[in-house]
């Protein structure tokens, strides 16, 4: 199986790099195509295939995820259209449908939502077939997603609240961290400590969670001691009703989605 990648920006680098260090794919099983001549020379350095002609790339390859921003979907897809059959696309551009990318190609399509998280191989990702993608494309694809972290299969009008939970996701968690950095560094810290001391704190948090039968609210209760220093700032975060603005910015990604959704 050879795997392209329709453009090497953030999203799709941290897919390449993830791909490679989890050991899913190999160099020469990889081509990326990308027009910027920076960025293609950086990816060269990761010894994949790289070009700038899309049909080239989709000539060469059984699976193509499609990973520019939504605006340039169409365009690319009417590039590649007369190539794209017996191809898999996985589009994972925020907001288009597999309906749209099926009207205007032969391909089998699913799409996804990953996140940049890849690169690292703790992303948090799902996706959802489209209506000529088969069982085996649907194995291919959580194959590739699984090895680079976590993924779910979900009905497609539910991948706008993954697209704000898990794709938008890692921008709110770094927003936080930073003002954990911050506040350290207010109080002292050199900021170099003060911002491994709260990445570090982060990265251990998320991983009670994930391995703990606890329920969040009761690890919260766990920490916050009665009388100690926690609960007076968790005093603060509910006072200024922090949960509350948090979910609304996640609302709000959600709500772009479904806006720029085809």
């Amino acid at each position: 199986m050879r795997v392209g990648v329709i453009g090497g920006g953030n999203l799709g680098s941290s897919l390449i790099k993830g791909f490679l260090r989890s050991g899913v794919l190999q160099p020469d099983e990889i081509v990326v195509s990308e027009p910027d001549e920076g960025k293609a020379r950086e990816l060269a350095r990761l010894s994949i295939g790289v070009t700038s002609d899309n049909r080239e790339l989709v000539r060469e390859c059984d699976v193509v995820f499609i990973a520019v921003k939504p605006d340039l979907v169409e365009p690319v897809l009417k590039e590649v259209e007369d190539l794209s059959a017996g191809k898999l696309f996985v589009s994972v551009a925020a907001g288009v449908s597999t309906a749209f990318i099926e009207a205007r190609t032969r391909a089998r399509v699913i799409r996804a939502m990953p996140n940049l998280c890849g690169a690292v191989l703790q992303m948090a990702s799902a996706y959802s077939k489209g209506s000529r993608a088969t069982a085996e494309d649907e194995k291919t694809v959580a194959q590739l997603l699984g090895k680079l972290g976590t993924t779910f299969p979900v009905e497609e009008d539910l991948l706008g609240a993954v697209t704000a939970v898990s794709g938008s996701g890692p921008a709110f968690f770094f927003y936080l961290m930073k003002a954990v950095q911050d506040a350290g560094v207010e109080l002292g810290l050199p900021k170099d400590i003060s911002f491994k001391l709260a990445a570090q704190t982060a990265r251990g948090a998320s991983e009670i969670v994930l391995n703990s039968e606890e329920k969040i609210e009761e690890l919260i209760r766990r920490v916050c001691t009665p009388r100690g220093t926690t609960i007076e700032g968790m005093k603060v975060l509910e006072e200024r009703k922090v949960a509350d603005a948090i979910k609304e910015a996640v609302k709000a990604a959600a709500r772009r989605a479904e806006e720029i959704s085809r």
